[in-house]
């Protein structure tokens, strides 16, 4: 079937719709607060007062010795917890058309103060970036990447799934597409599976002549060392690190690009999707720690951060849909997508899964666990709002896998707080409760770092300096909730 395209209205209406509260910027003292500090190996400062002016944190101290400035609104941080304000590293604010005018507002109420688009139409993500731009105190900063760069032929193509990317065929419409992201406004590119290895070469090389950061899925034609070497920023999901480090790499490889001539002429889609079902369960069964070792090593060498997005990876083992609280979050969404959503998870629930099932999953939070010790750079992103992950909530989950992974919490905290920042190069004015920083921040009831569910816990979330109260944040649900 063909995908219906987004609503010129729909984008439209975001500028005018989006986080319904809005406060005067004015001076702000958030006292006797822990604040959590994701880049510390303590990770956290007991008894605090932070000071905000503007959009900006401009004093950090002592609760007992530093002055509360007479004009400053007050806000008793006794017995809370100060953290940066989150990230979901990796949403697509298209994917699902009829909610996407819902989606700053389910950011915001979950203490996502900033998001990472990884895959959309150019003229339609782009205003999502514009609105945020045009309202920083009641939207999540985003960066988006504009479409997938793909091969030919294309696996979100418009046809078999909705129009996420275009297909470039060859080098040179590989640099043309570059520049046409770039000059569409784009902030990073995302390359994907089906390029071939002369394409995805130039595709590289261009975007980093264009000071462009690269993310993506591996080539299925390529070995992930490869890919790296070449200059790959991130990866998204891990995707085709499970071929890389199997003894049979280099037989899986042939295979795979013998499939990739695709004699039946199958669509993009059916042809990526082939060639996991018949190799992807087999690399995981002939895992070789050596050659583990050796990925690892190339992917911390070249910077190849890695966003794993453990949410979109687990679910059909894991089926956190079964919870009744997980499918009451439904109910922020517009009437068709929650009864869609509700319809689906039910029906998908009646699947029981096998042990079958849980293999590549369970390799997943393992490889997650030694991407961190090999300390190559997490970031925490979601894949929202596919799979029924409900927009803000779904990272709260993400969190909580990445600690069931092996992360210690602030661990976790900082994948989704000052590393997405240090991607962005913005890891000297955001991601930390520190002097001279962006005030974007999230005020919690209860500690973190004695349990990562209590990222959930939020009391206040303050956005580029303005301050949104428990209260208002329940409005904006409850007006999500009758709004339909």
């Amino acid at each position: 079937m063909l995908f219906k395209k987004f609503s010129v209205v729909l984008l439209i209406s975001i500028l005018v719709s989006g986080c319904s509260t809005t406060q005067e910027s004015t001076t702000i003292a958030i006292t006797n607060v822990t604040t959590i500090d994701p880049s510390s190996y303590i990770g956290f400062e007991s008894d605090r007062t932070v000071i905000i002016e503007d959009n900006r944190i401009t004093k950090v101290g002592s609760a007992k010795s530093m002055p509360v400035p007479s004009e400053a609104k007050v806000i008793d941080g006794t017995g809370k917890y100060l953290m940066p304000g989150l990230w979901d590293a990796h949403v697509h604010f298209t994917y699902e058309p009829e909610m996407s005018n819902s989606m700053f507002d389910l950011f915001l109420v979950n203490g996502i103060t900033s998001v990472r688009d990884t895959g959309g139409e150019l003229e339609l993500v782009i205003p999502f970036k514009r609105a945020s731009e045009t309202n920083p105190k009641t939207a999540p900063r985003v960066m988006v990447a504009g479409p997938l760069l793909d091969g030919v032929p294309t696996v979100y193509d418009g046809v078999s799934r909705i129009k996420l990317g275009e297909g470039a065929a060859n080098p040179e419409q590989g640099i043309r597409l570059v520049d046409k992201y770039v000059n569409g406004g784009v902030d990073f590119i995302k390359s994907y599976e089906m390029l071939t290895p002369e394409t995805f070469k130039a595709v590289l090389s261009r975007a980093k002549e264009q000071g462009k950061l690269v993310t993506g899925h591996v080539p299925l034609s390529m070995d992930v060392i490869e890919a790296s070497n070449l200059g790959l920023n991130s990866m998204e999901h891990m995707r085709n690190l499970e071929m890389a480090i199997s003894r049979d790499k280099d037989s899986l490889l042939a295979v795979r690009q013998n499939m990739l001539k695709n004699t039946e002429g199958l669509l993009g889609l059916q042809l990526r999707s082939a060639i996991h079902s018949a190799q992807r369960i087999h690399a995981v069964q002939t895992q070789d720690e050596l050659r583990r070792d050796l990925v690892l090593e190339a992917l911390k060498m070249n910077g190849t951060w890695q966003i794993p997005t453990l949410s979109i990876i687990t679910p059909r083992a894991f089926q956190p849909f079964s919870n009744q609280e997980w499918r009451d979050n439904y109910k922020y969404l517009p009437q068709s997508v929650e009864e869609r959503w509700t319809d689906g998870s039910l029906e998908t629930l009646k699947n029981i899964p096998t042990s079958q099932d849980s293999i590549y999953p369970m390799w997943a939070l393992h490889m997650v666990s030694e991407i961190n010790k090999a300390e190559i750079p997490l970031m925490a992103g979601t894949d929202t709002p596919i799979f029924f992950l409900t927009p803000g909530f779904s990272l709260h989950n993400e969190l909580a896998l990445l600690v069931q992974a092996g992360l210690s919490p602030i661990e976790a905290i900082k994948a989704a707080t000052i590393t997405p920042a240090q991607y962005f190069d913005m890891g000297l004015e955001l991601g930390l409760v520190k002097e001279g920083y962006l005030a974007d921040l999230v005020l919690l009831g209860a500690n973190p770092m004695e349990d990562i569910g209590n990222t959930t816990t939020i009391e206040a979330v303050v956005k580029d300096g303005n301050v949104f109260t428990s209260k208002e944040l329940a409005e904006i649900l409850e007006k999500l909730d009758q709004g339909k």
